[in-house]
Parts: structure tokens; C-alpha cells; sequence
């Protein structure tokens, strides 16, 4: 297995890596895809972010989590976990995976969301018929953050690199109150370390993009 450090990261891993946190936040674990998570992270679910050396110790811990749940139980022990956290039946106990929870009132759809719907609207894209969330929610900016890394990649162009930076610093903004909400309230340890991993893998240093501060 090939690792990869900061100084070597090619986009496309970067961009798989980020796809493959969206997956994991979008949308509860299937039975197949948690078979995988507990593979070893080498070749499992998890490869694409266990092939980056700075995520590999956090991956370990999200694989080890979901291995430590009772067999029988664990998918609905997961999903459980993810409703609580990331659907709102958690209650004070969630954590939202929405930027405007984290910024300015707290209140969601507010100025974040604005902000969001008008970038995706600027880059010619909208949210998915069948991913009803609002513009702010994690999966749709790390979305549009891959697909902005690509384009910025393959066409040097300015208004890419742009959005790349701009999708960088709001998420460098929430992502941590969004981590310490899952590390507090996550039963299951697994969603804890994915977002770990999810807030390294945002501070990694990156050519010509934003830097962490």
C-alpha cells in the first residue's frame, strides 16, 4: 500500500479522500459498505483515506470502533449513532452537520446557508433531488470542495482556485465545533474519529491552495 505524505498528496487523493468522508456523513451505513469499514483499512472502505499518513492513526480508531461493536447489532447500533447525531433525534445531544449551527446565531438556514445556495449557484449546480439538505450541510460544501479541486487541478483556472479557497476557510471555520459535538456525543466512537480524520484531512497543507492558520 502506497502512503501518501502532505508534500506528496496528488489532487485526485485528496479528492477521493473528501469523497469518501462525504459518503460516510451522507447517509447511514449499509451492511456491504460497514463489511468493508471493518476490513483492514489497507483495503477496505477506508483505503482512501488510510492511504494518507497523517489520517492513517484515526482511521485505525474509526475501523477499531466499528469492529468493536457486537456483530449482530452493529449496523443498527451505527445507524442509531447517526440519526442521534447528524438527523436531529438526538436532540441536545446531535451534532449538526450544518455550518449556520456553528456560526452567528446558531439557528439554521441562516446567513450560511445564503452564502452556500449562492456559490452553488454561481458554479451552475444545485442540491440533489434525492439529498434534500440545506446549501450549508457538510456533504454538499465537501462536495462542491472536490469537484472545485479537480477543476482547479486540471485547468489552472482562477475563479476554481477561488472557490477551492473559499470552501477551504469555511470549513476550517466549523468543521472543529462539528468534531468536538461528535466527540462529545458519539456512543459509538466510530463518527468521532471520522471526523477527526475529516478536520486533519482539511488542514493538511496543500500547493497553491489555502494554508491552516
Amino acid at each position: 500500500m502506497t502512503v501518501l505524505t502532505a508534500e506528496s498528496l496528488p489532487v485526485a487523493a485528496f479528492a477521493e479522500a473528501i469523497n469518501t468522508l462525504a459518503a460516510l456523513f451522507g447517509a447511514p451505513l449499509e451492511q456491504p459498505v460497514l463489511a468493508e469499514v471493518c476490513l483492514p483499512v489497507a483495503v477496505g472502505a477506508l483505503a482512501p483515506l488510510a492511504r494518507i499518513a497523517a489520517l492513517r492513526p484515526g482511521v485505525e480508531t474509526a475501523a477499531a470502533a466499528a469492529r468493536g461493536l457486537d456483530p449482530v447489532r452493529a449496523e443498527s447500533l451505527l445507524n442509531a449513532a447517526f440519526c442521534r447525531l447528524f438527523l436531529g433525534s438526538g436532540g441536545p445531544t446531535s451534532a449538526p452537520p450544518y455550518e449556520s449551527a456553528y456560526q452567528g446565531s446558531g439557528r439554521l438556514f441562516q446567513e450560511p446557508a445564503g452564502e452556500m445556495a449562492l456559490l452553488l449557484q454561481r458554479r451552475g449546480r444545485r442540491t440533489a433531488a434525492d439529498f434534500p439538505e440545506a446549501p450549508d450541510h457538510l456533504v454538499i460544501e465537501l462536495a462542491l470542495l472536490s469537484e472545485a479541486l479537480e477543476f482547479a487541478a486540471a485547468s489552472h483556472n482562477a475563479d476554481d482556485t477561488e472557490t477551492v479557497n473559499v470552501l477551504l476557510t469555511r470549513l476550517r471555520g466549523w468543521v472543529p465545533d462539528f468534531v468536538a459535538a461528535c466527540q462529545t456525543h458519539d456512543a459509538s466512537g466510530f463518527y468521532a474519529a471520522i471526523a477527526g480524520v475529516l478536520e486533519l484531512l482539511l488542514n493538511l497543507p496543500f500547493p497553491g491552495m489555502a494554508r491552516a492558520a
